[in-house]
C-alpha cells in the first residue's frame, strides 16, 4: 500500500511535466557541478576526485533532509486519513520514505554519469554500500518517525527542525572533506551524521568506511529504534487527537 502511495505522490507532483522527476535530478546536478567547479578552480582540487565526493555527499544529504523535513509534516498532512480510515500509522511514514527513495534513485544517475566521465578503479569496497545504505536507512527512518510524532504534538517542532538541519549541514563534511583539515575538530569527530554519511559515501568512492563510522551508525540505529518503540507505544492512541 505505502509503495503504491509513494508512486502516486511522484506522479501527482510532476503531473503534466515533460521530464517529471528529472527536474529534481537536474537541479541536483547543477548544484554538484557548481560546487565541483568552485573546488577545482578556487581550491585547486582535482575535479576527478572531488566531483564524486561532492555528488554522493549532496545526494545522500538531500535524502536525509527530505525525510526529516517531510517527516515533520507526515502525520499532520495525513490527518484526514488518520481520522477517517483505520490503517497503521506507520504506513504514512513508509509512504514518505519510499517516495524519497525513488527520488534518490533518480539523483544517483548523477553519480553514474560522473563515473562515466571520470572512471574510477573498481574493487570489492563498492559492495559495502549495500549494508551501509541499509544501516543509513534505518537511522533516517527512526529519526523521521521521532520528528513526526513530536511535530504532531508540538507544532513548533517543524520550525526547530528546519533551522537545526541548516546548522548541521555546515557542521557536517557534506561537500567539504574532513581529511583536508590538519586536525579533525570535535564537531566532526562526534558528529553522528558524518559517520552515517561515511558508511554510504566511502564505498561509492571505492574506499572502506572506518570501524568508528560503522560503530557509531550501529549504536545510533539501536538506540534510535529502542526510542521509537517506546515513543510509538506511548503516542499511538493519542496521535489521532493531536492532528
Amino acid at each position: 500500500m505505502w509503495s503504491r502511495f509513494a508512486v502516486h505522490d511522484i506522479k501527482l507532483r510532476f503531473k503534466r511535466s515533460i521530464i517529471g522527476p528529472f527536474w529534481l535530478t537536474l537541479s541536483m546536478g547543477v548544484m554538484v557541478g557548481v560546487l565541483g567547479l568552485i573546488s577545482s578552480s578556487i581550491f585547486q582540487q582535482n575535479m576527478a576526485g572531488v566531483l564524486p565526493y561532492i555528488a554522493v555527499g549532496l545526494i545522500f544529504w538531500g535524502f536525509l533532509t527530505s525525510c526529516i523535513n517531510e517527516g515533520a509534516d507526515v502525520f499532520i498532512g495525513s490527518a484526514r486519513y488518520i481520522r477517517n480510515i483505520p490503517m497503521q500509522l506507520s504506513i504514512h511514514l513508509y509512504r514518505m520514505i519510499a517516495k524519497n527513495i525513488i527520488i534518490l534513485g533518480f539523483n544517483m544517475m548523477i553519480y553514474l554519469l560522473i563515473l562515466v566521465i571520470f572512471p574510477q578503479p573498481l574493487n570489492l569496497n563498492y559492495l559495502l554500500v549495500l549494508p551501509g545504505f541499509a544501516l543509513y536507512l534505518i537511522n533516517v527512518a527512526w529519526a523521521a518517525f521521532v520528528v513526526a510524532v513530536l511535530s504532531a504534538r508540538y507544532r513548533d517542532i517543524p520550525h526547530v527542525i528546519s533551522n537545526l538541519v541548516q546548522v548541521i549541514f555546515f557542521l557536517t563534511p557534506v561537500f567539504w572533506s574532513a581529511a583536508k583539515l590538519p586536525n579533525r575538530p570535535a564537531f566532526v569527530t562526534w558528529n553522528p551524521v558524518y559517520h552515517m554519511l561515511e558508511i554510504v559515501r566511502s564505498p561509492l568512492l571505492g574506499e572502506r568506511p572506518s570501524i568508528v563510522s560503522w560503530s557509531v551508525s550501529a549504536i545510533c540505529a539501536l538506540a534510535g529504534c529502542a526510542c521509537v518503540l517506546l515513543l510509538y507505544r506511548r503516542a499511538y492512541p493519542r496521535i489521532s487527537y493531536w492532528v
